[in-house]
């Protein structure tokens, strides 16, 4: 087995020496119209990014109440009222993304 084993890598080693060739550098001279923009880019809008919060600031909390309506009382809940608040996270702006010229 050990044999085998050797006589596999010394044939691989064969075979990539004789595939491999010298590598020849070359060098040329080539002629090429060079643009006048560097980079061209598109103007894009961002609109702001806001935090908006239903439940900012309390009013009146929510609870419980009795309406009264002749010789009729319900138990009702009441619904609690809230101002709501914004937050900026990020302000609008322009940026510019890269395109072809």
């Amino acid at each position: 087995m050990r044999k085998t084993f050797l006589g596999l890598t010394v044939l691989g080693a064969a075979m990539l020496g004789g595939l491999s060739t010298p590598v020849q550098a070359t060098t040329y001279v080539e002629t090429r119209t060079m643009s006048r923009y560097i980079a061209c880019y598109d103007r894009v809008y961002v609109p702001a990014r806001v935090l908006v919060n239903t439940r900012g600031r309390q009013v009146r909390a929510p609870g419980q109440a009795w309406e009264i309506a002749g010789s009729r009382w319900d138990h009702v809940r009441t619904l609690g009222v809230y101002i709501q608040t914004e937050r900026v996270i990020e302000q609008d702006h322009h940026t510019l993304r890269r395109r072809p010229c």
